[in-house]
């Protein structure tokens, strides 16, 4: 019998909500790190390059808002609200993005949580502060609960949903390739 454990986001992993560099600074824009804002967050499973990039001077001026490895991103706010991609690198995000980064791997798969979350669109708009624009807060995102069973079985899970991501990215190059 698989049993299922309620788990804050909080207790995945950090939870980091984006920020923007200076725009007047020009020497915070350049090309050396992905700066992911809400329209990265469309088609994807893997984010590996986005619209905007920052420099390595932006990442600094931004240094407390940056993630690192497998970090999971959320579109928090607005009609983007829910919308998910995994990074694998050292990048920023904008303000509108929590990500959930420093995942404890041993007892998280972070693919299985990035899945979790990709299904949920719906519920994550529902746990909004809805005003005129909806809005789900970096507390507020801590703190959903997530039902999560044990890493082995979460591992199992992943393995069959990421072969078929990973077929579906080979099929899209082949596609490009054709076109």
């Amino acid at each position: 019998m698989i049993s299922f454990q309620p788990i804050k986001i909080k207790e995945i992993g950090e939870v980091i909500t984006g920020r923007t560099p200076k725009t007047d600074a020009q020497d915070n824009y350049g090309d050396d790190y992905m700066f992911i804002g809400p329209t990265d967050l469309h088609d994807c499973f893997k984010i590996d390059k986005s619209e905007k990039m920052i420099s390595a001077q932006g990442l600094k001026s931004i240094k407390s808002s940056t993630i690192d490895g497998i970090s999971i991103c959320v579109g928090c706010i607005g009609w983007d609200m829910g919308n998910v991609g995994l990074v694998m690198e050292k990048c920023a995000t904008n303000q509108q993005i929590n990500s959930i980064t420093n995942i404890q791997e041993n007892s998280y798969n972070p693919f299985y949580i990035y899945y979790w979350l990709k299904g949920k669109k719906q519920f994550l708009f529902d746990q909004a502060n809805v005003t005129r624009t909806p809005i789900l807060n970096k507390t507020d995102f801590s703190n959903i609960e997530i039902n999560l069973p044990e890493k082995p079985y979460q591992d199992k899970v992943v393995h069959f949903l990421k072969l078929l991501d990973d077929k579906i990215i080979i099929n899209n190059k082949i596609n490009n390739t054709l076109e």
